[in-house]
């Protein structure tokens, strides 16, 4: 690898970025202490959603240090904060400046222990991690702006909601209207009205669907508990009839989700991964744990994502008018969306020689963060 082009997931450590590494947990462990202490909102967060992606971002500075390069960027080829300032606009009662203090407290955890470790840093090693940090707060509140921009849309997700009613109703009446009917014609009309309801009706959904997937408003979720990697590889029975090899890793999780909404993640990610990516390559599935959350990635390698395509790849507006209007393309929308209402964050990593992954970390427990019957969040049983 040219050592002026940043690395990421996959590249081997160097000395110093394998001793940086193993600092992650007491990184962490000083950091979240900080967080709860000085950021009022962090106090109702639980331990899953407190570390979601800080992990990750510290083992991509490890990766960023380890290239040797000034020019390396943690944040480079990865949609990672920018899903963790989503994951906070979604799940937290944190404002803009609460974003921006959380990773600042973060770079002083990072700056802090490895003082304390003993781990003596370059100028041009600080400089790795100070830029990478900037980088990072600045996608990060991005991506909160983004959540608190799409409020408008709850009035519409509301309004079509509540026209399907009188539409059952009137389904019902006309079934029943063509039910007594003793003319055969009267009954043809009403079989007629019925049909066209359905058609109402699904318009609606599509409506309501679209809006959901552009507002904040979460989707409802049918949550039971079960086995994650059985999902798995009932999704990856069907690859082989596609031409599509995949291996699926990692450790078997029970936890309570949605069921069919993660499956329909599953299957648009490896849908994507086996559309874009390297045909004579096999998709590799992989399942893990990590602070009470379950991540999930899906990779492929393949030509990488564009660094300026990477920050609208969740974005329904941007895919919809790239797209056909059949489909929608809101493939990636809907996984962001699932995601987000299990509690949980998604981001996508690329670049040239490691392919590209798309991670999805989400609570063991998604109950205390499902929307129940009102839209409020309901408590873990």
């Amino acid at each position: 690898m040219d050592k002026s082009e940043p690395v990421g997931p996959g590249t081997s450590l160097s000395a110093l970025g394998s001793a940086f590494a193993a600092l992650r947990e007491p990184v962490l462990a000083h950091w979240s202490g900080r967080v709860r202490a000085d950021i009022v909102p962090a106090q109702r967060l639980s331990l899953a959603a407190l570390f979601d992606t800080f992990g990750i971002l510290h083992t991509h500075l490890a990766e960023a240090l380890s290239s040797g390069s000034a020019r390396a960027f943690a944040t480079s080829g990865t949609s990672l904060s920018a899903a963790h300032g989503r994951e906070r606009a979604c799940n937290s009662d944190y404002l803009t400046h609460d974003v921006v203090h959380e990773l600042q407290l973060f770079r002083e955890a990072v700056f802090q222990v490895a003082a304390e470790r003993g781990l003596a840093l370059s100028s041009l090693e600080a400089g790795i991690i100070e830029r990478s940090l900037e980088q990072a707060i600045r996608d990060a509140v991005c991506g909160y702006a983004a959540v608190m921009q799409e409020g408008n849309e709850a009035f519409v997700a509301n309004l079509s909601h509540d026209l399907r009613n009188p539409l059952n109703i009137a389904s019902a009446t006309a079934q029943l209207v063509g039910l007594k009917a003793d003319d055969p014609s009267i009954a043809s009309m009403a079989r007629r009205i019925v049909r066209k309801i359905e058609e109402a009706d699904a318009m609606i959904q599509t409506l309501l669907d679209a809006a959901v997937l552009k507002g904040r408003t979460k989707l409802k979720l049918s949550l039971a508990q079960f086995e994650i990697m059985a999902l798995v590889e009932e999704v990856c029975v069907d690859m082989p009839l596609l031409g599509k090899s995949v291996i699926p890793l990692g450790e078997q999780v029970l936890g309570y989700w949605c069921r069919m909404s993660m499956k329909r993640v599953l299957e648009n990610l490896m849908a994507n991964a086996g559309k874009y990516g390297d045909t004579a390559a096999p998709i590799t599935v992989q399942v893990s744990t990590a602070h009470d959350r379950m991540v999930l990635s899906v990779h492929n390698m393949g030509q990488p994502i564009p660094e300026h395509k990477l920050a609208h790849l969740f974005d329904a507006d941007k895919r919809m008018k790239e797209v056909d209007v059949k489909g929608w393309g809101l493939g990636l929308p809907f996984v962001q969306r699932v995601v987000e209402s299990h509690g949980g964050s998604v981001f996508a990593d690329s670049g040239a020689g490691r392919g590209t992954t798309f991670t999805v970390a989400v609570p063991i427990d998604a109950r205390p963060f499902a929307r129940n019957g009102d839209g409020a969040a309901a408590a873990a049983a």
